[in-house]
């Protein structure tokens, strides 16, 4: 006697979406990947946040101090600036010590005065240099998705407009705008965002600017539109639906936990050490001296001449590029007593240090070395 049995086919994934214990956010995310890269993705597994300073914890210009803007655009935190163009208004941009649980800092921008007309633009942005950015295909038959998340809190609810766009100017330009709400006013909410990267135009794969991504705080028309959610062959840097922000008084908005990793599910915010993420900030601007720290900003330097003497000031990390150095007061120079340069300046630049010469009538010796403090020096390589 011959017997057959036979079994239905079992589909593993429906068995185990069936179960009484839920797989959970995270457990459904890995079912529903679409490859190893993106399961390796979301398990953590190597880097994943592609922004740096997300957290708002670096903010080397100000220390946290407050700072009022009237023109085109300064810094409120590393590597997050505040852009404006022409700015015929006023806003201060600071660090500050508001911020949702797991976090500690936040970027907080205040309008002050002035309005967004046709040919005004307002936002806070963050370029990625395309070294790091060219893994993920852009531009390319293997361009994959990316995902934004960030905790956001404004006084002001409504819609609110984020976008990304390419560094290349003219016909070039590539530009993405999509929405997130702000449902409550004054408290923190996490908002995410997963937008196809483009799978043609022009991309820098170097040390330029490979990708922008900007928060809109109130644009005007000639750099708004109604397309959303697809790539456009245009300079649009928002929605026209967004929120009026500089045309509010007293109006505020932060961010902070702001996140650009590859693939179609936000993951949590990948916190790297303070150190690490201070590194990765001074690739693009470094602090070198500060004004009135005497002895823990003294350089050596070597007189070429009676009235002339280079000092060379190595950088803590090599830059992007050659930087702009930048000196805002001659220091002093000690020639048997600290007595005031009479000018200083960058004579030379390169991606490891700076040469920089400080000038003292008929007060060297040739050959001979002197110490010089009490200046204020920056190296910015800044996309």
């Amino acid at each position: 006697m011959v017997v057959k049995v036979s079994k239905p086919e079992l589909n593993l994934r429906e068995k185990i979406s069936e179960l009484d214990k839920p797989s959970g956010v995270a457990g459904e995310a890995m079912l529903r990947a679409e490859t190893p890269q993106e399961q390796f993705n979301l398990i953590g597994a190597g880097r994943r946040n592609l922004l740096i300073n997300g957290d708002q914890r670096i903010d080397q210009r100000n220390g946290g101090s407050s700072l009022t803007l009237n023109g085109w655009s300064g810094y409120a935190t590393d590597r997050m600036r505040f852009g404006a163009r022409p700015s015929t208004g006023t806003a201060t941009i600071q660090q500050v010590a508001d911020a949702p649980e797991g976090f500690y800092h936040s970027a907080k921008i205040s309008r002050l005065t002035g309005s967004a007309g046709a040919s005004n633009y307002y936002n806070l942005l963050t370029k990625i240099e395309g070294n790091d950015i060219a893994h993920s295909g852009i531009g390319t038959d293997s361009a994959q998705y990316i995902t934004i998340s960030f905790w956001v809190k404004s006084n002001l609810t409504g819609t609110w407009s984020v976008g990304l766009q390419n560094e290349v100017g003219g016909g070039d330009r590539r530009s993405y705008n999509t929405e997130y709400t702000i449902n409550s006013a004054s408290v923190w909410e996490y908002k995410t965002v997963t937008i196809p990267l483009l799978q043609s135009g022009v991309w820098y794969y170097d040390n330029r600017a490979g990708l922008q991504l900007q928060f809109d705080l109130g644009s005007g028309s000639d750099y708004t539109n109604t397309t959303l959610n697809q790539w456009q062959s245009v300079n649009i840097l928002a929605s026209a639906n967004a929120v009026r922000f500089f045309e509010t008084n007293g109006a505020t908005w932060q961010i902070t936990g702001i996140q650009l990793e590859l693939g179609k599910v936000a993951t949590p915010f990948e916190h790297r050490s303070y150190g690490e993420e201070l590194a990765l900030c001074q690739r693009y601007f470094e602090q070198l001296a500060t004004n009135g720290e005497n002895d823990a900003n003294r350089y050596n330097g070597i007189a070429w001449a009676t009235n002339n003497l280079n000092v060379f000031i190595p950088f803590l990390v090599a830059k992007r590029s050659a930087p702009t150095v930048t000196i805002s007061n001659n220091g002093e120079v000690f020639t048997g007593s600290w007595q005031s340069a009479d000018g200083s300046a960058a004579t030379g630049t390169g991606l490891k240090g700076c040469t920089v010469s400080i000038q003292k009538a008929s007060a060297y010796t040739v050959k001979y070395g002197y110490f010089i403090r009490n200046q204020t020096i920056t190296a910015s390589a800044e996309l």
